[in-house]
């Protein structure tokens, strides 16, 4: 599972909450949330995630 990180619809049960379930973007590592209809970025790595966080990007990491 790659978990979607800090998204603010990930605890009102709307946010699939895996990267994997969301609908490709047409880039091999990001995604579209169909819940709040923005782009999540897969990360390699925790920091990399962190970074994308910063930027005000959504970012997943497999657990």
């Amino acid at each position: 599972m790659t978990r979607i990180l800090d998204c603010e619809n990930l605890d009102s049960g709307e946010c699939p909450g895996d990267w994997e379930k969301l609908p490709l973007a047409g880039e091999r590592d990001i995604r579209v949330c169909a819940v709040c209809l923005k782009a999540v970025y897969r990360c390699a790595n925790a920091e990399e995630a962190q970074l994308r966080l910063a930027a005000g990007h959504r970012a997943a990491v497999a657990e």
